[in-house]
């Protein structure tokens, strides 16, 4: 112990050369450490917190104009613990006003007391508040007096240190994985309607089939859509009950008002009631499995649908409200599972999805580092193929019928067969042609391509090879 002691005193006298050598050169000094009692000082998770809490503090400096010299930083873990300290450059603000800002940092932090950020003046000299920081267990008496008092064990302290600290990491897991989930799927809407030329869909420079929505119209509604992603995806990451379908309630107020914002955005034009209802699954089921680490396409699969159960039965084999049929439940009775649209698409585990979209979505893009525009279109437009060839869209069966449909597809598939010869364009051509004298909009296939890009980018960057 004594060893241990000896130790600890020579990586604190070192910490204490560094300032005296930074001061030596004529410039104050700022210093992070954590407070931790007993020893070890650090582990791998105490590391992982200190890294980043100084990440925070370097925003929360430069926040305020507080300029250090990054070129000559100091951070090591030693016997003492994680120890940081930086040069500070001749700042506009007094050595004052910078400490005012380091202790705003420090009572704000989630960590609070447990964090130690010192300032020393340019003589080397310790810059003091001068107020009595209170203890970091009890939050009551002064810390020097519940230290002097022996107040709390090492034990407790320690404890409660741990608990502290794995809160903290796994806030900022969540909120990390929250906003890139959210993004990910704004970016899955952009890319499906910017994708151009499409058979019968809006794109950049062309209506489709359509003569009520255009480019602006897409744009506009994904832009109000996108405010409600990390809801989602955050109300699926802090999801603990057993059963999966208690999350489904409050899964549906937040679709209704992302509907309600769709229609009242884009003047009750419908862009993306399908999407809506993918993403929103998708988003959810996709944060769920990432903080159990534990996120592959099949436990994908098989969550949503254990999240959806008998969902065509339940919404289109009898009606929920005394009001006319839906296309949907139309569709269900004339065609039967052939009718079942984007219901039996998710209740069946997204099959169009993972049996077509994604492997040819992997087999373009699973190997490149940056995806560009002309990647991301050749493998969007042959996704895009797959999923036409391959859905039953409802869309297209109430308004124009199986042969139509049967049709369609049939035309996809031949052209998806040649997308890499010399007859591909001449066939897509054909395909666009088709849809705009017919009027057909694969809308359905448009919702899943949506999905299945927001599904890849999710597995790419958070597959778990050992599950």
């Amino acid at each position: 112990m004594d060893n241990v002691l000896g130790k600890i005193l020579a990586a604190r006298d070192q910490r204490a050369a560094l300032r005296g050598e930074i001061s030596t050169s004529g410039q104050a000094s700022l210093s992070l450490n954590l407070n931790i009692p007993a020893y070890p000082k650090s582990d791998e998770k105490i590391h992982s917190c200190f890294e980043q809490v100084l990440i925070e503090l370097k925003r929360h400096l430069l926040s305020h104009r507080i300029l250090i010299d990054s070129s000559k930083e100091y951070c090591a873990t030693d016997e003492a613990g994680d120890f940081y300290v930086v040069p500070l450059h001749d700042n506009k603000v007094s050595i004052k006003q910078i400490k005012q800002a380091t202790e705003k940092f420090e009572e704000s932090h989630i960590l609070g007391r447990l964090l130690d950020v010192d300032i020393t003046n340019k003589e080397g000299e310790p810059v003091s508040s001068g107020k009595a920081k209170l203890c970091y267990f009890c939050n009551e008496k002064p810390a020097l007096v519940c230290m002097r008092e022996q107040n709390h064990s090492y034990t407790d302290i320690r404890q409660k240190i741990n608990v502290d600290i794995d809160e903290y990491l796994s806030q900022i897991k969540k909120d990390k994985i929250c906003k890139e989930l959210a993004a990910n799927a704004l970016k899955s809407l952009l890319h499906e309607v910017a994708l151009s030329p499409k058979p019968g869909l809006v794109d950049r420079f062309s209506n489709g089939s359509h003569d009520d929505m255009d480019f602006s119209t897409f744009v506009d509604s994904a832009s109000v859509l996108s405010v409600y992603f990390k809801e989602i995806a955050e109300y699926g990451f802090s999801f603990t009950k057993n059963d999966l379908k208690d999350a489904l309630p409050e899964l549906r107020r937040i679709g209704l008002l992302m509907e309600e914002d769709m229609f009242r955005e884009t003047h009750g034009i419908n862009t993306h009631k399908g999407a809506i209802f993918l993403l929103g699954f998708s988003l959810f089921v996709s944060a769920y499995l990432i903080s159990k680490n534990n996120f592959t396409y099949q436990a994908f699969v098989e969550l949503i649908k254990d999240l959806n159960g008998n969902l065509v039965e339940r919404e289109l084999g009898r009606k929920l409200y005394n009001q006319d049929q839906t296309h949907g439940e139309v569709c269900f009775e004339k065609y039967g599972n052939k009718g079942r649209g984007i219901r039996g698409e998710i209740q069946a585990g997204l099959p169009c999805v993972f049996q077509h979209a994604i492997p040819v979505l992997e087999s373009h893009l699973q190997k490149e580092k940056q995806i560009n525009d002309k990647i991301l279109h050749k493998s969007l437009t042959h996704a895009l193929l797959a999923l036409i060839a391959n859905n039953n869209d409802s869309n297209i069966l109430f308004r124009k019928g199986i042969k139509v449909l049967e049709e369609l597809k049939q035309k996809a598939q031949t052209t998806f067969v040649h997308f890499t010869d010399d007859k591909f364009e001449c066939l897509y051509n054909d395909l666009i042609d088709y849809c705009e004298k017919n009027h057909i909009s694969p809308g359905g296939s448009a919702d899943l391509l949506a999905v299945s890009y927001f599904i890849f980018a999710v597995h790419k960057n958070h597959s778990n090879p050992h599950v």
